[in-house]
Order: structure tokens, then sequence, then C-alpha cells
């Protein structure tokens, strides 16, 4: 494969990265070399109207106003770029140049990835596994950036979320992240989430793949015993209690001051429900918000300017942590994370459906929204769409609640999002839960750039043998949603879920329900297994391992829960 002709606008090392990016598909993809006259220019909106005219990417003769960025926003407007997200990009096509473009650097590679995908048919579906070749009818039918004529090229990309976050706590995979990292910026993701511990183990491999990329970074979590070794006796601080934060805080300003990329510090409490009394539970929310406050003054003297956020989160299922009550103040310094844990995924955050706890948690959030607005403060909410431990190893395929959750935070004027990714330790070898988990990233990530579920589903199945993705589509679909039924038990339960019934010593007045929704599952899977043994289709392989350890999973769940049941 030749070497392309490739311009950069600027010197800026994610251009240089981006150009490399651009050679190194073209080389590994079949398709023949574009012709040599050809050019490809990357660089910022900026650049171009600073080094390029408008009519640089088409013969006919364009005034400056007619660059895309100005042209959507209006001609009147001096700086129509800047009523752009950061992350806009476009993709310009002339007779002989292509203009890989975006509102920031960060963008301009974005812009190069899509015209890769475009161009070779592709997608990145999987962290460290190749691209999968994918059909243009099936790519472009998401109104994404790279259609088929170039006036669908002219049209600037924008994400539906703002913010689009991963999150991984507690991961001491090296390999694995650095290929998430390559994964993330593939696919429009523009932020990693970790705790303090997890990035001073591994931050030095990380980081420069973070730059290189324009990948922001986020620390945090529940991280206070990094900075507080004494709190593993405690089980959850006091933040009324000033003695020991302006230590605490100082230790936190002098480690972000040394972090590259940081960009934002969401530092949690403890994992643990607060006291349950009155004063208690007003107290700790007012005094943690104040607290992250205090974070944010000391890092601003310090000349750091990155944004902090607060928790909204029910550890423990205290409600108090979660919701913003009467008498406590939204902070004006402080953005919000809002994360609802043990909702049932099966249902949408408020329907008719709704159990009792989750419409209580969309009107939490509904008032938190209200709050960040009167505030002028960002507001994110975090998912568990791909965490192992609230969905378990019964792990469900999310596709229609994921795409329902991100256009219901969208008509609530949410713009920023993050999904975790929690590990499922205990299956051993019969089980990859990276691989498992992967379907939920995936179409977390083209969502929270916007595209159709439709377009994001068809490029996903194309990962599947071709003869047997009808089958396996709706297969998932199916038992994705009966798996998700099972996050209902996650409340009556806790801290153990349907998986965990061993642990259980007392009765359960759910275990009959839970045996039904069992049997039903097995029925399904056995099914499902049944057919895929007739296939001889080679690629069924990630599917077989998953479906098999389901069946598996749920034979032993159903005898145990029937057990339970009879002794209940």
């Amino acid at each position: 494969m030749g070497k392309l002709a490739i311009r950069l606008l600027r010197k800026h090392p994610l251009f240089n990265f981006a150009s490399d990016e651009l050679q190194a598909i073209s080389d590994a993809s079949s398709k023949e070399a574009a012709a040599s006259s050809k050019q490809w220019i990357i660089g910022t909106w900026s650049d171009c109207e600073l080094h390029l005219s408008a009519n640089a990417y088409n013969s006919a003769a364009l005034k400056p106003d007619d660059w895309p960025w100005r042209k959507e926003a209006g001609n009147s407007q001096e700086n129509g770029a800047d009523t752009y997200p950061e992350d806009a990009y476009v993709i310009l096509r002339g007779e002989d140049v292509i203009v890989l473009a975006g509102r920031s650097e960060r963008a301009a590679l974005y812009a190069v990835y899509a015209y890769c995908k475009e161009e070779f048919q592709i997608e990145w579906t999987y962290p460290g596994e190749g691209a999968v070749h994918v059909s243009r009818p099936a790519y472009c039918q998401g109104g994404d950036p790279v259609c088929a004529t170039q006036a669908d090229m002219s049209i600037v990309q924008t994400p539906s979320m703002r913010r689009r976050g991963f999150v991984y706590e507690n991961l001491r995979d090296e390999p694995y992240l650095l290929a998430v990292i390559d994964w993330l910026a593939k696919n429009r993701i523009n932020e990693l989430f970790m705790t303090f511990m997890l990035w001073d183990e591994l931050g030095s491999a990380l980081a420069p793949e973070l730059v290189k990329r324009g990948i922001t970074l986020t620390l945090g979590g529940h991280s206070m015993k990094f900075f507080m070794p004494e709190l593993m006796e405690i089980r959850q601080l006091d933040y009324s209690d000033l003695s020991w934060q302006p230590g605490v805080i100082a230790s936190v300003v002098q480690y972000c001051g040394e972090v590259p990329s940081l960009t934002r510090i969401s530092l949690w409490p403890e994992d643990a429900a607060i006291a349950d009394n009155e004063a208690e539970k007003k107290r700790f929310l007012s005094g943690y918000i104040r607290f992250t406050e205090r974070i944010k003054e000391a890092l601003s003297t310090a000349g750091i300017e990155i944004a902090v956020e607060h928790i909204a989160y029910n550890a423990g299922l205290s409600w108090d942590m979660l919701e913003l009550l009467d008498g406590v103040e939204a902070s004006a310094d402080s953005d919000i994370l809002f994360a609802y844990w043990g909702r049932d995924y099966s249902q949408p955050w408020s329907s008719a459906e709704s159990r009792t706890e989750d419409a209580r948690a969309g009107r939490a959030l509904e008032r938190w929204v209200e709050a960040a607005a009167e505030k002028n403060r960002n507001i994110c909410v975090f998912e568990y769409y791909s965490d192992h431990f609230m969905l378990s190893s019964l792990f469900p395929g999310l596709s229609e609640r994921i795409y329902n959750d991100l256009a219901l935070f969208r008509q609530l004027g949410i713009d920023s999002v993050t999904n975790l990714v929690v590990p499922c330790s205990d299956t051993g070898t019969e089980y990859s839960w990276k691989w498992a988990q992967g379907y939920n990233s995936y179409l977390f990530a083209r969502c929270a750039w916007g595209d159709s579920a439709e377009a994001a589903l068809e490029d996903y199945w194309q990962y599947a043998p071709a003869s047997e993705r009808d089958f396996l589509r709706a297969a998932v679909d199916r038992v994705g949603r009966r798996l998700a039924r099972l996050t209902r038990y996650n409340f009556p339960l806790f801290p153990a879920r349907v998986v965990d019934v061993k642990k259980l010593t007392a009765p359960v007045m759910e275990a009959s329900d839970i045996c039904a929704e069992l049997k039903e599952l097995d029925t399904e899977v056995q099914t499902i297994l049944a057919h895929s043994r007739r296939s001889e289709c080679i690629g069924l392989e990630p599917f077989m391992m998953y479906f098999s350890h389901l069946g598996a999973t749920i034979e032993e769940l159903s005898e145990d829960w029937a057990d339970k049941g009879e002794r209940g």
C-alpha cells in the first residue's frame, strides 16, 4: 500500500497521531490505494480558515462563509464554529482533496476515524479485536457522518452527549485497558474515568495513550482510602468534621497537579449507607457537597483549573444520599453525578409498569436537573450497562434500554453520561465477561454520539456469521429482555442478587417468582443452544460460550432457588 499524501495544517501531537492512524488503517485495508494526486488535509476548523480557502476541496468558487460550520450556523455569525460542541467535525470531499477537520484537535481525529469507517466499510466493535467489515447500507441507515453523497459528507457532525465516558474502577489489566483506550477513541468516546488507586498503579502506561488521542481523564470514585489509609477501619466518613479535610485536600491537589489529561475530579464517599437518623441525613449530603467545593477552591488557588463534581448515589440503598432533600442546598461550584443503583433494567425510568423505587429515582433525577440548571452546573448520569455486579453473570443485552434511556436524558436536558464497566470475577475460563459486556458498551458509544439504534445494531450484528445473524440478534434480544427482569430483585435481595442464592439465609418471598423467571429463561436458552449446535458456521464461538454459560448458570440457580422456595 502506498504512502498517502497527508497534509497537516499545523504542528500538533494529536494531528501527528491522526495522520499515522489514517496511514495505518489504509495500509491494513484490502482496498487499493487512492490515486497519488489525492491529498488528505487534517486540522481544526480554525486551521482551515487560516490556511485554506473555502474552495480548497471543491472546484466551484466559494466564499469564506461557505465553510459548513459557518454556513449551517448562519452567515451573519462571525464565529459560527462557537455554536458547536468541541467534538463536532466535518468530512469535506473535493475532486482531488479530502479535508478531515474538527472544531478541536480531538474532533479532527474523529473525522479521520469516521472517514476510514466509510471509505473502508469497517467498525471497531470490540477492544483488542480487528476491525469488522460492514456493508455501506447498514452503516448509512443511522444518519452517521459517512453516508453516500457529498452533500451528506459536508454536514457538520455533532454528538448528542457532550460528555461520553467509560468508568473502570477496579480492573488491573494493563494490556486490556490499553486496547480499551484505542477502542474509546475509535468509537468517539471522550472520557476515561478511574479510581486514584488504579491510576496510581497503571497511569504511567495509560497516560501517553490518552494524550495522543485527546481523551480526557476523570479520577475519583471510591478513592478516599487512597488519601486516608486510616479509613480502612471506618465505615463512612463524617463530612461535617473539618479536622481531617485540609490534609486530604492538600494531598488531592498535590497529586492532581502531576497528572496529564486530568480534567475532572469525582471523589465519592464510601460505598456504605449513612446513619438512619434525620439529623445525619441532611448533615451528610450538605457536608459532603461542601467538601467537594473546598477541593475546587484549593485547586483554583493552586492554579489548577479542572472540574470537580459530587455524586448523588444511594449507597447501601440509602435514599438520603441520592435525593436532594428539602433544606439541602445544591452546589454553585461542584457539578453533579447522578448514580442510581438497583433499578429494574427491564423497564424505563418512569412508566406505568415502573417499580415504586424506580419512579422515586426518576423524580430525584428530575429535581437534580432543576437544581443544576438553577446553579448553572453540569449534571451527568452514571449508568451500569456494563457492570457485572449490578447485572451479574446472567448478563443481559440492553439495546432497547440504552437507547430509550439516553433519549430520555436528552429530553431532560442532560448532555453527559458515563457507563460503568465492572468485571465478572467468579466464572473462570468458561465465560468471557469482556466479550459479553462489549455488546452494551458498543451500543452505548454509538447512542451517546446520536447514531440511530437500527444503524448501530445492523453494524454490530455484522460481527456475527452472515447465515446466523438474524437468529442470533433475535435470540440476544429475547434473552436480554428476560435477563433484564432479574435486576428487579436487586433491591429486595440487597446486598445479594439472584445469583447469590447460596448466601441467603432468611426466607425470600420472591423465591417462586424467581423460579418461574429462571424456568422461562432455561427453555429459551436451551432452544438457542440446540440450534447453534447444529450450525457449522465459523465465528459462532463467542456466542456459544455466552449462551452455554447462561445455560449452565441458570440450571444450577434453578435447583438452588427451588430448594430455597421449599425451605422458605
